[in-house]
């Protein structure tokens, strides 16, 4: 069996009395992208933080690149890449010397900043920006720079929060790129707010209130869910899914100017014909059509929250 690359066994965080992390269990043993995934306050961040040493934390065990996270954590940072929620590069320095002052912090060569640098500036369509000031980027193009600064020393784990937050969908593409190519050389842990993001990781990690509710490919979690979207037409959205709560097996809707999506809970729910019939005789909101709508990654974390909240 390979050596972890991240250890963890009852990992926890407090803040005063209040626990962020409330005993991690993960194991995570080869190159891979790993999303994490959960509501607002579910830890993501503070997981994210902890791995990369920048908190104190207690546990029974937490070893990351055979680094102890309770102990002298100064040669871990050396191997880690790490993208914070936000922009943290010296804004002041432009887009070269912010890689340059990287390079020096971790003893590049020559060598490696000539193989290096041209090769990131071209990936991440910075190369005519070298001297602009980091401060002076577009939001796209900071987070750019941010991954490729990450990457810059080839850390054995990269750690991103939330990195495309925010930015243009040509900027999302060319940071995927990026993250894409450097799963195939380590280990990539990101947290990510986008469904779209979160399908495309090879495993996902639900966090809700410190914990791990779920943990495993998005093909899995999905298979697991519990939920079944519908989509349920008319000229009101908005009533549509007023009425479909009726149902005592919708667990959610959401409307739009002509629809309804609606989610029914499998195990409480008639078959399909079932479930169309009951949405084309919903009583005040008439529905012209129904359909059920394949488990994707929207119903699969839908039905996490709602677990986790039951």
């Amino acid at each position: 069996m390979s050596t972890p690359v991240v250890e963890l066994r009852g990992l926890v965080k407090r803040y005063g009395a209040r626990r962020a992390l409330a005993g991690i269990d993960l194991t995570l043993t080869e190159n891979e992208l790993v999303g994490v995934v959960g509501p607002d306050g579910a830890g993501k961040t503070t997981l994210l933080r902890s791995l990369v040493g920048l908190l104190e934390v207690t546990a029974e065990r937490a070893r990351v690149l055979g680094y102890d996270l309770t102990g002298d954590v100064t040669a871990l940072k050396a191997r880690v890449g790490y993208v914070a929620q936000t922009f943290s590069l010296h804004p002041d320095l432009s887009v070269l010397e912010n890689l340059r002052f990287t390079a020096r912090l971790h003893r590049l060569t020559a060598a490696d900043w000539e193989a290096r640098v041209p090769d990131l500036l071209a990936r991440t369509g910075l190369a005519p920006f070298g001297d602009r000031p980091a401060g002076a980027l577009s939001g796209g193009m900071r987070q750019k720079l941010a991954v490729a600064n990450a990457l810059l020393p080839v850390p054995d784990l990269l750690v991103l929060d939330e990195p495309t937050a925010g930015v243009d969908v040509v900027a999302r593409h060319e940071i995927w790129t990026l993250l894409a190519a450097a799963r195939a050389r380590t280990l990539v842990v990101l947290a990510t707010s986008y469904l779209d993001e979160a399908a495309r990781c090879d495993r996902l990690l639900y966090l809700d209130t410190g914990r791990v509710v779920a943990f495993g490919t998005p093909h899995a979690l999905q298979a697991q869910a519990g939920l079944v979207p519908y989509r349920a037409w008319g000229d009101d959205g908005r009533a549509i899914a007023r009425a479909a709560r009726a149902l005592p097996y919708v667990r959610a809707t959401r409307a739009t100017r002509r629809y309804a999506r609606v989610e029914v809970a499998s195990a409480e729910a008639p078959a399909s014909g079932g479930v169309l019939a009951d949405l084309r005789a919903l009583a005040g909101a008439p529905v012209r059509f129904a359909e059920a709508l394949p488990v994707d990654m929207e119903s699969t974390l839908l039905a996490l929250s709602s677990g986790a909240s039951a």
